[in-house]
């Protein structure tokens, strides 16, 4: 194989099987950045992470782009064809009773690699998961809509999928398809009978709404979900309950109303668990304290108590470990914001530079066109002052 020339062969299957990087170098045993390389074209793998790579994907050296060992592995390479028959067929014959525990085994390495796009969608991997999440929902409509006994939980992540795709069109600035996901994961949670995905459902609808300005639907998607916890009353996420508050506190100060604001802000900070990260709905919420801090700051903001707004938002320096990348863009957006209206130019080109910076790494037009906005607040402000006119580079592309 040519080592400038990646390996298309290999990355095609991957995306074929809606995996990750991440996911294909944990189930090989080697280092994320040595099966990059294998993409890449720069590097083969040694005779036993091949064997390995040609095993969880089922294929062989040459379907997957690398030449064949000098071994003969015929055999091997049957026995791999009718494995991947026999996957090919859990879906046609889904009603099947023999071939639920395959169907089953192929939707837990589906909720794998769907813990694993969420994970990269925290760091950034805009590009990498709008490839990646179609297959998804291509892959499990069949098992989704077929009812037997893997229905629900097809559902479950269907939804999940729907989620990822309404928060990279919300991303890209487009609010239809952002809505239209949204409204899906909420159907699918239903099927999947899980309360929890269903109220995660409504919080997402809920931030969509926001994003496009209408409060009063984000404010009916929050009191939908805050119904379902009263009702539901056992097994629901401390963190989406958590959550739930937060928003609802955010909408009310918008409201002007400081006193509710408040109360919820208070209820938000009463339920949010210790442990996080042991939350049942952790692997799809991806929320930490680092949320409970970025709801106080805007809260605040809204109430126009910029400087208290300012101190909530500088919580999130403290924290350990540090947020991921996703999280500290949002955080330096409003932290540029809260600067220009505390009238602080310096400041507020330090965190703009670094907001606009850190959209571009994470590819979100949304948080982008967002900093250019105030930029141009900057400039009806400073518009004579060099070092904020100097900011005009970061735009230039």
């Amino acid at each position: 194989m040519n080592a400038k020339k990646h390996n298309t062969l290999l990355r095609s299957a991957r995306l074929k099987k809606s995996w990750t990087p991440e996911f294909v170098s944990g189930k090989v045993g080697v280092s994320l950045n040595t099966y990059i390389r294998w993409e890449e074209g720069v590097q083969t793998p040694r005779l036993s992470s091949l064997d390995a790579l040609c095993k969880v994907f089922e294929m062989s050296p040459e379907e997957l782009g690398f030449p064949r060992p000098s071994v003969s592995r015929r055999d091997a390479e049957e026995a791999k064809t009718a494995s991947k028959r026999e996957i090919e067929q859990s879906h046609d014959d889904a009603d099947d009773a023999s071939t639920q525990p395959l169907l089953q085994e192929t939707l837990a390495l589906w909720k794998l690699g769907l813990a694993s796009c969420w994970q990269l969608y925290m760091v950034g991997g805009q590009e990498e998961l709008e490839r990646l999440v179609p297959t998804y929902l291509a892959n499990l409509t069949r098992s989704t809509l077929h009812p037997g006994p893997m229905q629900k939980m097809a559902a479950g992540l269907s939804t999940q999928a729907h989620h990822l795709t309404a928060l990279l069109a919300l991303q890209r600035g487009d609010f239809i398809s952002a809505q239209m996901n949204g409204t899906q994961a909420l159907v699918y949670s239903q099927l999947a009978n899980d309360w929890n995905l269903y109220i995660a459902s409504q919080i997402r609808l809920a931030a969509i709404f926001s994003a496009r300005k209408r409060i009063g639907s984000a404010l009916s998607a929050y009191n939908d979900a805050l119904r379902r916890v009263n009702a539901v009353d056992d097994g629901i996420s401390p963190i989406l309950h958590s959550w739930i508050f937060a928003g609802l506190g955010e909408i009310q100060a918008a409201m002007g109303r400081e006193k509710d604001a408040l109360q919820f802000l208070r209820l938000a900070f009463a339920v949010f668990p210790d442990n996080p990260e042991e939350d049942p709905c952790f692997v799809y919420a991806q929320c930490d304290r680092s949320m409970l801090f970025l709801y106080e700051g805007l809260i605040f903001l809204r109430l126009g108590q910029p400087r208290m707004a300012w101190k909530a938002f500088a919580q999130v320096d403290e924290m350990k470990p540090v947020p991921p990348e996703r999280t500290r863009a949002e955080f330096l957006k409003h932290k540029a914001y809260t600067s220009i209206i505390l009238g602080n130019m310096i400041q507020s080109c330090i965190y703009l530079e670094a907001a606009a910076k850190a959209a571009q790494e994470i590819g979100s037009d949304l948080a982008f066109s967002e900093s250019y906005a105030l930029y141009e607040h900057m400039l009806s402000i400073w518009g004579q002052e060099p070092r904020v006119r100097a900011l005009s580079r970061l735009f230039q592309r």
